[in-house]
C-alpha cells in the first residue's frame, strides 16, 4: 500500500508513545476512578502547557495557509510553539496508519484535532467534522466527507473547496451546495429540512438536526453512520438532547460535552457503548472561553461513568477503534 509522505523529509513515523512521550493511556480510559484516580502524567501537564501558549492568533495564522505555508514559517512555529508541531505531527500520524490500515469488518477511526474523526470501512474512506491545516492534502484520497455545522472549527475553506469544486466530491451538511447530495439553502431562518438517508458504497449515512444553542435553532446536522452492525453517532456541537434520537444504539458517541449538552444524558438516553469526549483543545478559542483542558476532559469522563456509560479521551492523532 502507498506510503504517506510527511512533511519531515526521512523522519520516522510518530507513534502515540513518542508523540505523548508516557507509555499509558491509563489516565484517559472509561473508568469511574472509584478506587484512586491516576495522577495526570508529567509530559501531559507539558503538552497542557505548549497548547495554553497557543493563542487563538497564532493558530489562525498557522492553519489558514493549509499545505502552503512556508517550511521556514512552519520550522519556526515548531521551535517557537512546539504545541503545533504535535498538531502536524498527529495528523500525519494518523493518516499514515489510516492509509496502511486493511479493514474487514467494522471501521477503524483515527481522531483528528479537535473534534473531526476519519473513518476507514471495507469500502469507503471518509471524514466528519475535518479540520487541521493539512486537511485539503486528504480530498484526493477521501471519498466524501460529513460536516456537523458551518462554523469554522469543523472544517476548512480550503478543505471544503477542494472536496467540492477541485475534487468534485461529495460533502454531506446543511449548509452548502455540493455534488450528488441533498442540502437545504441557508436562509435568515436557519437551517431547515427535515432527516435524510444517504449511502454511498457501505456506509449508511442518517441525518437529523439540532440546536446549537438558543437561537442558533436547528443549526447543527447529526451523523448517524452505520457500517455493517457498527455504527457511529457524531453530534457535531449539539446542545439540546431532546433533538438527538439514533435509531440504533451507537456503538461510538463522538460528543461535545461542554457546549449545553451534558455527556452523562445522552448516555442515559441511548446508552452508546463508547463514548468519545471531544472538542477540549480548541485552538482557535481563547483559553477559559470555548477551550477547555485535559483536566475538563477527566471530568466529563467521570460524569459519564457516573451514568453508567464508558467515556475514553483520546489525544490527536489516536487511532479510537
Amino acid at each position: 500500500m502507498e506510503k504517506y509522505e510527511t512533511s519531515f523529509g526521512n523522519a520516522e513515523p510518530m507513534t502515540r508513545k513518542t508523540f505523548l512521550g508516557i507509555t499509558t493511556a491509563a489516565a484517559f480510559a472509561g473508568t469511574s476512578w472509584a478506587e484512586e484516580p491516576p495522577k495526570p502524567a508529567d509530559e501531559l501537564e507539558v503538552f497542557q502547557k505548549e497548547l495554553d501558549a497557543i493563542t487563538p492568533e497564532t493558530y489562525r495564522n498557522f492553519f489558514l495557509p493549509g499545505v502552503e505555508l512556508p517550511d521556514t514559517v512552519r520550522d519556526k512555529a515548531y521551535v517557537e510553539f512546539p504545541g503545533l508541531k504535535r498538531y502536524d505531527a498527529a495528523f500525519e500520524k494518523a493518516v499514515a496508519e489510516a492509509k496502511d490500515t486493511v479493514v474487514t469488518d467494522k471501521p477503524a477511526i483515527w481522531f483528528i484535532y479537535n473534534m473531526g474523526i476519519l473513518i476507514k470501512t471495507p469500502q469507503s474512506f471518509f471524514s466528519i467534522d475535518l479540520h487541521h491545516r493539512l486537511a485539503e492534502r486528504l480530498s484526493p484520497i477521501l471519498d466524501f466527507a460529513l460536516i456537523t455545522h458551518n462554523h469554522g472549527d469543523h472544517f476548512t475553506q480550503r478543505f471544503y473547496q477542494a472536496m467540492n469544486g477541485r475534487e468534485h466530491k461529495t460533502v454531506v451538511s446543511n449548509f452548502a451546495d455540493n455534488y450528488g447530495a441533498y442540502f437545504a439553502k441557508k436562509h435568515p431562518g436557519g437551517y431547515t429540512h427535515g432527516p435524510k438517508t444517504f449511502r454511498f458504497r457501505d456506509v449508511q449515512i442518517q441525518t437529523s438536526l439540532s440546536d446549537h444553542n438558543g437561537y442558533l435553532v436547528d443549526f447543527t446536522m447529526p451523523f448517524e453512520v452505520t457500517v455493517g452492525d457498527y455504527t457511529i453517532f457524531h453530534t457535531g456541537d449539539s446542545a439540546n438532547i431532546g433533538k438527538l434520537s439514533p435509531t440504533r444504539t451507537p456503538d461510538l458517541w463522538i460528543v461535545h460535552p461542554y457546549c449545553g449538552l451534558k455527556a452523562a444524558d445522552g448516555v442515559k438516553k441511548f446508552a452508546p457503548k463508547l463514548t468519545v469526549i471531544a472538542h477540549l483543545q480548541e485552538l482557535g478559542h481563547a483559553r477559559n472561553r470555548w477551550r477547555w483542558s485535559f483536566a475538563d476532559g477527566k471530568r466529563a469522563i467521570d460524569a459519564v461513568a457516573e451514568a453508567g456509560g464508558k467515556a475514553v479521551m483520546p489525544l490527536w492523532g489516536d487511532r479510537i477503534v
